[in-house]
């Protein structure tokens, strides 16, 4: 039974009290009000990530109000659009939003809002003022039977927001609930993808990578319904059935499985890293395989040059969606798409091969090794039976990339440099030159 909420009201009380003013009409919703509601219930549910309130008033009477309580804080212009302003209360930075209904009492007017969102378990307020809870549309229930249940009509809820549609199932695949058969037999609008911000979707897709167990196979479930292809094209091709490769190299044979199991492999090992570092991997992760989409039928199973042809790909989806990722997990995913194949094998690879990579993509001294190396074993561990070859690999792929870069990095550059005089073309030949033999002398010590 949580007890997340216990204290909250107090807290609240205490350091914000003009909050329970009667006329303001203040509530508690989302998921401190579900969770209010949980413990009153006795019944289990996710931790309370933000404390989200609604009110009576409207942004400029809000404006004023949080002003003369030397409360406010900024917001970005898209907040104040939808109503929402924010505000300090003791360490909390709490938004606030104006109802998106209206109606003749308090109940009404609560219960007007409720009847604008998206699900049930997400449509509950704890009103502040008579700490009574609003459960209108039995969220609680649902919850207790773990069903995702759209407010009326699923069709009405999307066309007010049409991100509701990824939202609804990255809920569903993220709490292991079941998406109640309206959501599941909708037929989806591609007018839906269409009035949906990019930003929108980027931070959906980013929350599928973040919150869902196995974002994969949440994606799959998105293609199954029509949905990806529309929402971000470039993926959906990951998920049609096509085969992943041969079958000694991929037992998996699918490509969408072979994308479920690296996604889950990578989400395995991504959870001690950092908010940016976490997500840096996983979209390098799901994007490593684009180009396998661009096959065509009479190569298959093999995809030759799958690598290179990701790129574009690669980079259309993140120019079209950049909240995905920040610039430096865009390079990650380019590098992580371009060499995941080389990076493995860099032992194989001639010295010159090595050297000329490691001028264009490991030299520069911020270049993320241990990401890397994580992402490319994602897609080595991402396949049917071999988890471990996961673990092997990025050690592998550390250990090389570390002993190159020490050996490149030991060589004189500036004693070349100097020697050359102004023929620069003749330094870059000079410089190039003792890479390769500084490589040579590193991987002949590792065999050693």
């Amino acid at each position: 039974m949580t007890s997340q909420t216990k204290g909250l009201r107090a807290e609240l009380q205490r350091d914000a009290p003009w909050l329970f003013d009667p006329e303001l009409e203040v509530c508690v919703v989302g998921s401190a009000a579900l969770a209010e509601a949980c413990r009153r219930a006795d019944v289990d549910c996710p931790a309370v990530r933000d404390v989200d309130l609604a009110w009576r008033l409207g942004v400029d009477s809000a404006d004023a109000l949080l002003a003369r309580a030397g409360a406010n804080l900024p917001v970005t212009t898209g907040s104040r659009s939808r109503g929402t302003l924010a505000f300090r209360a003791g360490r909390r930075r709490i938004e606030i939003t104006a109802f998106r209904g209206d109606g003749d009492t308090r109940t009404a007017r609560i219960h007007a809002d409720l009847a604008r969102r998206d699900m049930t378990i997400g449509a509950l307020a704890w009103s502040l003022c008579d700490d009574a809870v609003h459960d209108p549309f039995h969220g609680i229930d649902h919850w207790r039977t773990a069903r995702i249940e759209p407010v009326g009509d699923p069709r009405e809820r999307i066309a007010e927001h049409p991100v509701r549609f990824l939202r609804y199932y990255r809920r569903a695949h993220t709490l292991g609930f079941a998406l109640a058969g309206p959501l599941r037999k909708l037929a989806f609008d591609p007018e839906w993808a269409r009035a949906t911000p990019n930003e929108a979707i980027a931070a959906e897709l980013r929350r599928i990578l973040e919150d869902v167990p196995s974002p994969g196979r949440c994606l799959i479930e998105l293609n199954e319904a029509g949905a990806l292809a529309h929402f971000a094209p470039e993926l959906a091709p990951q998920f049609d059935g096509r085969p992943a490769g041969p079958v000694r190299h991929h037992p998996e044979v699918s490509q969408a499985l072979h994308v479920v199991l690296a996604l889950e492999w990578a989400k395995t090992h991504v959870a001690g890293l950092d908010d940016n570092d976490r997500i840096a991997v996983l979209v390098a992760v799901l994007l490593h395989d684009l180009g396998k989409g661009t096959t065509p039928p009479e190569r298959l199973p093999a995809h030759h040059g799958h690598e290179a042809d990701g790129v574009p790909l690669l980079h259309a989806l993140l120019d079209r969606l950049p909240g995905l990722c920040d610039a430096r997990g865009r390079k990650l995913a380019e590098a992580t798409c371009r060499l995941h194949l080389e990076a493995r094998m860099l032992r194989q690879l001639r010295a010159g091969t090595i050297a000329s990579l490691y001028d264009r993509w490991f030299r520069a001294p911020e270049f993320p090794v241990d990401l890397f190396a994580l992402a490319v074993a994602a897609d080595s561990g991402g396949r049917l039976g071999r988890i471990d070859e996961g673990d092997r690999v990025r050690k592998q792929v550390t250990h090389d990339l570390r002993s190159v870069r020490a050996a490149c990095g030991a060589v004189d550059a500036a004693a070349l440099r100097a020697s050359c005089g102004d023929d620069l073309q003749a330094f870059r030949r000079e410089l190039h030159d003792a890479w390769c033999a500084a490589i040579r002398g590193a991987l002949a010590t590792d065999e050693g």
